[in-house]
């Protein structure tokens, strides 16, 4: 069975996990398939319509109304992830002196969000991109209402070097026991801001990258992106409601629309920029609503480079790219797709 154990000298949580054992991608065999990826079989790839028999049962689909459950008339789905390491059962750890583990609890769910293989989340229609994004804001929601769960998050792995695991457009959600060391350490830097300033601290942020303007890659009037001051890699972009929202299920409906077209654009943006890279997308948020600290956000991570001993040794990142500068090419490569030109056709 697989372990989550604590690291005694920090917060984090890792998961000791050998059944899963090594991926292509953890050891950049990039150009190989992952197992279960939908390179399929002669019947065609695995996740699409007319395999559902061969998965896990249904736990949700968007589908016409009337259309049977388990059938082949879905637009978008949520499974239990195949070969998951979590299973559902009461978080109990244990001690031993001063290491301290416990089975692997959670839940972990695979998302296909479309029928079509060949399709991706920039490719996506509009307002099946908006179904999409409210199946995740609903399963969000469904799990952070468990009391037991103190992480819930949304991630999607695009390409080998980021770790997908199918070629279909797909995404995970996954909730936790345990805290997310990243979510955490942002909560207590902005829990510790709120105490001096009585103010959020991703509000405060945004409110200065809207002035400084500098590394903001676009905008509307919901949602802001932008290149963190600090980015951890190169062509890190930052999506950020404008309005004070601590966990992403507190996202009004009518607002879905609008991250829909900012996300779109973003990720249209690092397309055009860097020649479709892989990429890895990171929903931070917190189970419980109203929490006047945090402050939701999407983080959005190419992966154009890898970590070497500099990074590994101070607990640090080497970002060759300042953030400022991949804001300008992201602005110039949003310019370029909507003047219909090819990218530094004009430079």
């Amino acid at each position: 069975m697989s372990l989550l154990r604590k690291d005694p000298f920090g917060p984090a949580w890792v998961l000791i996990s050998p059944e899963r054992g090594l991926q292509p991608s953890d050891v950049g065999r990039d150009e190989a398939l992952a197992v279960g990826s939908s390179a399929g079989s002669a019947d065609g790839p695995p996740l699409t319509p007319g395999h559902e028999r061969g998965w896990p049962t249904e736990i949700v689909a968007l589908r016409p109304t009337g259309a049977p459950a388990g059938g082949p008339d879905w637009s978008a789905r949520v499974l239990p992830m195949p070969g998951s390491p979590f299973v559902a059962r009461p978080f109990a750890p244990t001690a031993d002196g001063v290491l301290v583990s416990a089975p692997a609890v959670g839940a972990q769910e695979l998302v296909v969000e479309h029928r079509d293989p060949s399709m991706r989340l920039e490719t996506f229609e509009r307002d099946h991109l908006v179904d999409v994004l409210r199946l995740y804001r609903d399963r969000v929601a469904h799990h952070a209402a468990r009391p037991e769960v103190r992480h819930v998050q949304v991630s999607r792995n695009v390409g080998r070097a980021a770790g997908a695991v199918y070629d279909h457009p797909h995404g995970q959600v996954l909730a936790l026991p345990v805290p997310n060391r990243w979510v955490e350490e942002e909560r207590e830097a902005a829990a510790g801001h709120r105490v001096v300033t009585g103010r959020c601290l991703f509000c405060d942020v945004l409110d200065h990258e809207l002035v400084v303007r500098e590394r903001v890659v676009t905008a509307n009037d919901a949602f802001v992106a932008f290149t963190p001051f600090a980015a951890k890699a190169p062509f890190e972009t930052w999506l950020m409601p404008r309005d004070h929202q601590s966990a992403f299920q507190e996202l009004p409906g009518n607002r879905l629309p609008e991250l829909a077209d900012l996300l779109r654009t973003v990720v249209e943006a690092l397309n055009v920029a860097l020649d479709h890279p892989p990429y890895n997308l990171v929903l931070h948020t917190v189970p419980e609503a109203g929490s006047g600290a945090f402050h939701w956000h999407v983080e959005l991570l190419p992966r154009v480079t890898r970590h070497a001993g500099f990074d590994w040794s101070i607990g640090a990142y080497v970002n060759p790219i300042p953030p400022e500068v991949a804001a300008r090419f992201l602005r110039e490569a949003i310019a370029s797709v909507a003047a219909g030109v090819a990218y530094g056709s004009a430079r």
